[in-house]
């Protein structure tokens, strides 16, 4: 439980607000490349931490995110003209490069030198892994690039995508972070939990409660879902938290053959209310993914989002309760809701725009998502002091999420060590 105060702060991420200053030290993922793949092409609008903003690409091929607005008169940048590397308003052609700089003022005398004196918010860019990513914060704390390990494979081998959340960024984080609700929102209904051979591709007598064990690190920390099997096994999926909003997560074809991957989250605030929930995972195989795989890294994005007007908004949502079927509920999965990213929105939306955590009870099941929340307030705290906050250092880089099946007298954290710090990978069954 915490209190209105912690609540407040954890969960508001404006300009000047302590999360939100904490925020904007980090490398946020803004948008896909392809959004912005032409120079000279149309601005894209974005919203992150409660700053609408525009990004394009000019005609060198660097791309800028400045401030929504034009300087003069409030002016929408996003209808523009992107021509000869800068953004200029169509209200009276004031032109601003990617550093915010208003490089060109026609509507003003030849010899005046106004146009040196007037900027814009502009942030600097970086792109890896099929993703722009924006800095924020002061340029003399600029960190380190956001190289992680799936950034850096070809691209055939990763996937990515997003969604709009409607509600806090920090009801996804905790939603994602915490294991034990996989069992049932995801899962099937009780009379049939044991019918099969498997229960979400795992052996039928995994525990449905876990063992959750944290441990804390520089960037975050590494944790563990530990399950009984019966005999002597333990059923362990292991994975990262990069603060502040980044999941590493192991993806679900243990024993299907193919070869292991990594899936993941990061959900970053668009305003208090608006998350952006991206979806990426790759494959530590030699091969490249197949449509199937990125689908299932994409957790079901494909059949329940509009990329094609690049809306990135869901079909199921609150206005046609995210489409459940009873029927379905009754006799095949425990939601009656499809797509597993369907499934947590619909649990976390409707929890309200920001749940108030002063009436909640949390159990041991909840540790990941308590040491998170101490954390965060700890990072808030140490910035305000003028340190630097957790997930800013690049020891994040070679990070991997892993799940395997141990004996009860092994310590999982000694059996997966290899594997989750030092991209160790396990051989599997030819695909």
């Amino acid at each position: 439980m915490l209190t209105q105060e912690q609540n407040d702060t954890l969960t508001r991420v404006g300009p000047g607000t302590p999360m939100g200053n904490m925020m904007r030290r980090y490398w946020i993922p803004a948008l896909l490349d392809w959004e912005v793949s032409e120079p000279d092409g149309e601005p894209v609008i974005i919203n992150l931490l409660g700053e609408e903003l525009v990004a394009f690409r000019q005609t060198d091929g660097r791309i800028g995110v400045v401030e929504a607005r034009c300087a003069h008169r409030r002016a929408h940048l996003f209808f523009g003209r992107n021509e000869d590397c800068g953004l200029r308003c169509i209200y009276h052609g004031w032109k601003f490069d990617i550093t915010g700089q208003c490089v060109d003022m026609p509507n003003e005398p030849e010899i005046s030198n106004f146009k040196d004196k007037v900027r814009i918010a502009a942030y600097p860019t970086y792109e890896t892994g099929g993703i722009v990513w924006v800095y924020m914060g002061p340029s003399e704390n600029e960190p380190p690039p956001p190289l992680f390990d799936w950034t850096q494979v070809e691209e055939g081998h990763r996937t990515c995508m997003k969604v709009i959340q409607e509600c806090n960024w920090l009801q996804g984080l905790e939603g994602g972070i915490d294991s034990t609700h996989t069992s049932f929102l995801h899962g099937i209904p009780p009379h049939k939990r044991y019918d099969g051979s498997t229960v979400m591709g795992r052996a039928r007598n995994v525990s449905m409660s876990a063992d959750i064990q944290v441990v804390p690190t520089d960037y975050g920390y590494t944790y563990a879902g530990i399950r009984d099997m019966g005999d002597d096994k333990h059923y362990v999926r292991g994975y990262h938290w990069v603060a502040p909003w980044t999941q590493l997560r192991p993806d679900g074809g243990m024993n299907s053959g193919r070869a292991p991957g990594v899936h993941g989250h990061f959900w970053v605030p668009m305003d208090d209310y608006r998350t952006m929930v991206w979806n990426f995972g790759y494959t530590l195989g030699d091969e490249p993914l197949d449509e199937e795989e990125k689908n299932q890294a994409g957790l079901g994005n494909s059949y329940d989002l509009d990329v094609d007007r690049k809306t990135f908004q869901s079909f199921k949502n609150a206005s046609n309760n995210w489409m459940i079927d009873r029927e379905d509920q009754k006799n095949n999965s425990y939601t009656g809701i499809k797509g597993t990213n369907t499934q947590d929105r619909m649990v976390q939306e409707t929890m309200g725009p920001i749940l108030d955590r002063t009436l909640e009870r949390l159990g041991t099941a909840d540790r990941a998502i308590i040491t998170a929340r101490r954390i965060l307030l700890n990072g808030v705290r140490r910035v305000e002091d003028g340190g630097d906050p957790p997930g800013v250092s690049p020891t994040y880089y070679n990070l991997r999420a892993v799940q395997r099946v141990i004996p009860k007298s092994s310590h999982w954290l000694e059996a997966m060590k290899g594997a989750l710090y030092e991209g160790e990978v396990e051989p599997v069954a030819a695909r």
